[in-house]
C-alpha cells in the first residue's frame, strides 16, 4: 500500500532570548535577525523532587520582522515564535562541514512577563503582523553561506 502524506513543516516554542538578537543590513536592502531562544519545562523527577530541562533553539527572522526583534527584544525578552525548520550548512574554518537546525520565523510575538500586560506585533501593529510574501527569506543569501550563524 502506498500512502501519501503532505510535507508539513510547522514550529511554535515560547522562551526567552539568551543573548540581545544579533542585527544586520543585507547589501540588498534585507534586515536579517538571529537570535536564541531558551525554552525551559518543569517535571518531576523519580524521586518525586521537581526538575527543570532547558531546550535552546536559533532563530532568524527576516525583512520586518527581523526589524521589530531588533527594535523590541533584548536578553531575557519573552517570546512566542512561530515558523518553520530550516538547516543551515557551511565550513568550519578548519575545513571540516558544520550544520544546525533553526526556525525561520514567520511570527514572533513579544510576551510580558508575568504580571505585566501583554504586548505582541499582532496587537499594536495588525497590519504588519500577517504573514506576507514580504516576510518570506530572500532566495538566496549566498553571502552568508559559509558564516556559521
Amino acid at each position: 500500500m502506498n500512502i501519501r502524506m503532505p510535507s508539513i513543516n510547522r514550529v511554535m516554542i515560547s522562551g526567552n532570548l539568551v543573548d540581545d538578537p544579533r542585527t544586520d543590513l543585507l547589501e540588498t536592502g534585507i534586515h536579517v535577525a538571529n537570535f536564541r531562544i531558551a525554552s525551559s519545562q518543569s517535571y518531576r523527577g523519580k524521586d518525586g523532587e521537581w526538575r527543570e530541562k532547558t531546550c535552546f533553539v536559533d532563530v532568524v527572522a527576516w525583512r520586518r520582522t527581523a526589524e521589530l526583534v531588533a527594535e523590541y527584544l533584548r536578553k531575557g525578552s519573552p517570546v512566542l515564535v512561530e515558523g518553520e525548520l530550516q538547516t543551515s550548512s557551511w565550513q568550519a574554518q578548519d575545513g571540516s562541514s558544520r550544520s544546525r537546525l533553526e526556525i525561520v520565523a514567520r511570527r514572533v510575538q513579544f510576551l510580558e512577563r508575568t504580571g505585566q500586560q501583554q504586548r505582541s506585533e499582532t496587537q499594536e501593529r495588525p497590519e504588519k503582523a500577517r504573514y506576507s510574501p514580504a516576510d518570506e527569506p530572500p532566495e538566496s543569501d549566498s553571502e552568508y553561506d559559509d558564516i556559521p550563524f
